[in-house]
């Protein structure tokens, strides 16, 4: 199936944006329903800590849908390139976004939508360039994370940093760029690394056993070396060496960018393993409508928890049991519609407002 601009859709992408939908769906659903229960730093059971709405294994889920966006943005713009047509696309992801906050607070789409645009400027620049933005974002959320400590510690109030609604032009700089749920410091990062990846595609396929390997050593590296140092230390080294998505120091966005990659990897290879698989082409079929399906992940768990009352917070097992019911039903009935209808609603959208 071709996209917009010609080029045919990557199966191994579409894939993993399935794969990428249920560990966001559980991260969502566990952190919604059990609030600060669903924190496993201090539980004694493994699971439950691996489990960690916010800094578990699953953390890097978002990411994934990040990476792999900024992998399909570079193809594009290898083709035939309109800037335009991603900053359309860019400002519709946004307005929908800020509407679908309303339904699920700290949506992941009106972040996108900045991300969409911003990739509009720097998406034609040279490899040496991009790779400098990722640096920038890095270094700079690790920098104000870093300063927030220190003033915090001095019983500086930062508050002023995390507004609780974009009201105002500074304060919409503070919610979007520096803080709230995927700011452009350091997410972009994640963004541009996609790039990078699209710009070498087929080196990227090609070299994936040799990849591999370096990239498991240092992810178990990166968190290693984080929990021996955190156990062992006090104060600023804590916030430093953190691998904690939400203090966005460098570890925790090597860690989840280098998890990002190795799931990419993983997937291409089963895909590319079993072409033919109904399994494979259900998935394929879901992540090409991956849009449509997060939004309604949130619609349906505000139907099934909020208005209803069906499902009530008794923790973990019940968060998990509605997560993988919830992606089945969406998965499946994805498929379904890519292959009756073809595209999904609201990639008819975006595409039908940005080209």
């Amino acid at each position: 199936m071709p996209t917009r601009s010609g080029l045919d859709r990557n199966p191994s992408l579409d894939a993993t944006r399935t794969v990428a939908l249920l560990g966001i769906i559980i991260l969502n659903y566990h952190g919604y329903l059990n609030g600060y229960t669903a924190i496993g730093a201090d539980e004694e059971n493994l699971f439950v800590r691996l489990m960690d709405a916010w800094n578990g294994v699953l953390a890097p889920s978002p990411v994934i849908f990040v990476v792999v966006s900024g992998i399909g943005c570079s193809l594009f713009a290898s083709a035939n390139f309109d800037r335009w047509t991603l900053v359309r696309r860019g400002v519709l992801l946004f307005a929908l976004g800020s509407m679908f906050e309303w339904v699920w607070r700290g949506t992941i789409l009106p972040y996108f939508g900045l991300y969409f645009i911003l990739a509009a400027g720097v998406v034609t620049w040279s490899r040496r360039s991009i790779a400098a933005v990722t640096v920038v974002c890095t270094a700079s959320a690790a920098a104000l994370s870093m300063w927030r400590f220190f003033r915090e510690n001095d019983y500086h109030s930062t508050a002023w940093l995390s507004p609780s609604n974009p009201d105002s032009p500074r304060n919409f700089v503070f919610r979007y760029f520096i803080d709230y749920t995927h700011p452009i410091l350091p997410w972009f990062t994640f963004f541009c690394v996609g790039l990078l990846v699209g710009r070498s595609l087929p080196w990227f396929f090609n070299n994936r056993r040799r990849l591999f390997v370096p990239l498991v050593v240092a992810v178990t590296v990166i968190y290693t070396l984080s929990t021996l140092i955190r156990r062992r230390t006090g104060g600023a080294w804590q916030r430093f060496t953190s691998t904690d998505p939400f203090e966005r120091g460098v570890l925790a966005t090597l860690g989840v960018t280098l998890s990002a990659l190795l799931v990419v990897i993983s997937v291409s290879w089963i895909v590319e393993a079993f072409p033919s698989s109904p399994i494979t082409d259900l998935f394929v079929r879901a992540g090409r409508i991956s849009l449509t399906l997060y939004v309604l992940h949130g619609l349906a768990y505000n139907l099934v928890v909020n208005r209803l009352g069906w499902v009530r917070p008794t923790g973990l097992d019940t968060a998990l049991g509605l997560s993988v019911l919830m992606w089945v039903l969406l998965v499946s009935a994805g498929a379904w519609w890519d292959r009756v209808i073809g595209r999904g609603p609201l990639e008819r959208l975006v595409r039908g407002f940005g080209g």
